[in-house]
C-alpha cells in the first residue's frame, strides 16, 4: 500500500456548532457527510488525532478525539490481508453470531466496537498467496456500549465505498441506509426460495419445545462474509428470538476461530482433532472450500431455561439439519470438498 500522508491539525479555538462541517471537508478525503457526522460526534470541542489517507492503495485512519484524548470517532479502512485477518480475529475470536445492522446487500454487521464491512474486490485479483483481495472498513464511534446508529453504519458505507472506488477494488456500490436492519421472523411457509433458509422447507424439523409453530429469519442477504439462518420460537418474548441457528463462515481467516471454538466448548477424546467436522450436544462444524478459500458451516441450539443441557434442539436433532444446511449452501455457493461430522455427539465441556 503507498505510503500516507499524516496530517495532525486541531480545531483550536472553533465552535462544537462548526466542528462537523469543518472535519467533513479536512479529514478522511472529505468523504464522509457533515450531517453524519453532526449526528455522531459528541457536543465539545475536538481534534484530529489522526488523518492517513492513502485511497488509492485502499487505505484510510482518521481519528477524532477530545480534549481529554477520548475517542469521539475512529474510521479505518485496510487491504492489507495480514491486517484483516487480525480484526477480525478481534471480532471473532470464537464465531459467535454477529449483529447484522446494515440493510440488504451490504456485506457487514456489528462486533462489540461498531460497524464492519468486507468487501471482496473482483477487479484485483488474487494476492500472491493465491488469496482473495479484500477491504475491511471498521468504524467506532464515542459509544460501543449500544447499537451503532444509522449515521455511523453510512460513515462506514461512504468510507468504503470511496476505498473500493479509488483503489479500483470493484465492489459493488453500497447503499447509505436511512435506518438499521430490523429482525423480521415469517412463517416457516414463506422460507422456499429464500437464498439461506429455502432448505428449511425440505427437512422434518423437530417440534418446537413450546408448543408455537417454528417461524424463521433470514438475517443476511447478498454476498455476505458470514451468512444466517435461524429458526424463531415466536413464544419467547415479543417478536420471538432465534433459538436455533445455521451460519456459513466464508474466507480463510474462519478456520482458526472454528479450531477455538471446538476445543474451548466441546469434550472431544484425545484421538480427535479440533481442526476439521464435528458434532456436539448443542453446536456443530461441517467445512468445505468455496473458490478457494475455506468454509466453515455451523448449526447451534441455545438453552431453553437456565438449565444449559435443556436446549431447544439437541445435538442428535442438530446434526441431520447441519448436514442438510451446509450441503445446500455449498451448492448455492458453488463450493466443493464438503466434509461432515460423524454420527458422534460428544459433549459439551
Amino acid at each position: 500500500m503507498a505510503t500516507a500522508v499524516v496530517f495532525g491539525f486541531a480545531v483550536g479555538a472553533a465552535k462544537p456548532l462548526w466542528q462537523h462541517w469543518w472535519f467533513a471537508a479536512k479529514m478522511c478525503g472529505g468523504t464522509l457527510s457533515s450531517a453524519d457526522l453532526a449526528d455522531v460526534l459528541p457536543d465539545e470541542r475536538l481534534h484530529i488525532r489522526t488523518d492517513e489517507v492513502s485511497l488509492e492503495g485502499g487505505g484510510m485512519e482518521c481519528r477524532i478525539s477530545t480534549d481529554d484524548e477520548h475517542r469521539a470517532l475512529s474510521v479505518e479502512v485496510m487491504s492489507d490481508g495480514a491486517g484483516i485477518d487480525r480484526e477480525l480475529d478481534m471480532s471473532f475470536t470464537i464465531p459467535v453470531e454477529p449483529n447484522y445492522v446494515f440493510p440488504d446487500g451490504t456485506p457487514g454487521f456489528a462486533d462489540q466496537f461498531g460497524p464492519v464491512i468486507l468487501q471482496e474486490c473482483p477487479k484485483l485479483g488474487r494476492d500472491e498467496l493465491g488469496a482473495k483481495q479484500r477491504l475491511l472498513t471498521r468504524v467506532i464511534g464515542p459509544d460501543t456500549s449500544n447499537e451503532p446508529g444509522p449515521a455511523l453504519l453510512r460513515i462506514a458505507a461512504s468510507a468504503a465505498n470511496a476505498a473500493s472506488e479509488q483503489s479500483g477494488c470493484g465492489a459493488k456500490r453500497l447503499p447509505l441506509p436511512e435506518r438499521t436492519a430490523g429482525l423480521e421472523s415469517r412463517p416457516l411457509s414463506e422460507a422456499a426460495g429464500t437464498k439461506e433458509c429455502g432448505w428449511l422447507t425440505g427437512v422434518r424439523l423437530p417440534k418446537n419445545p413450546s408448543g408455537r409453530p417454528w417461524e424463521f429469519t433470514e438475517r443476511s442477504s447478498g454476498d455476505m462474509p458470514i451468512t444466517s439462518c435461524a429458526l424463531v420460537d415466536p413464544a419467547k418474548g415479543k417478536g420471538g428470538a432465534p433459538v436455533v441457528e445455521f451460519s456459513g463462515w466464508y474466507g480463510d481467516w474462519t478456520d482458526e476461530p472454528f479450531q477455538t471454538l471446538l476445543a474451548a466448548n466441546v469434550d472431544y477424546p484425545s484421538d480427535r482433532s479440533a481442526r476439521g467436522p464435528m458434532m456436539a450436544d448443542a453446536l456443530g462444524r461441517a467445512t468445505a472450500q468455496c473458490d478457494g478459500e475455506a468454509a466453515n458451516f455451523q448449526a447451534h441450539s441455545v438453552p431453553r431455561t437456565n438449565d444449559i443441557s435443556d436446549r431447544y434442539v439437541t445435538g442428535a436433532q442438530l446434526r441431520p439439519l447441519l448436514l442438510e444446511f451446509a450441503a445446500e449452501q455449498s451448492r448455492v455457493h458453488g463450493c466443493s470438498g464438503l466434509k461432515l461430522p460423524g454420527k458422534t455427539v460428544y459433549p459439551m465441556s
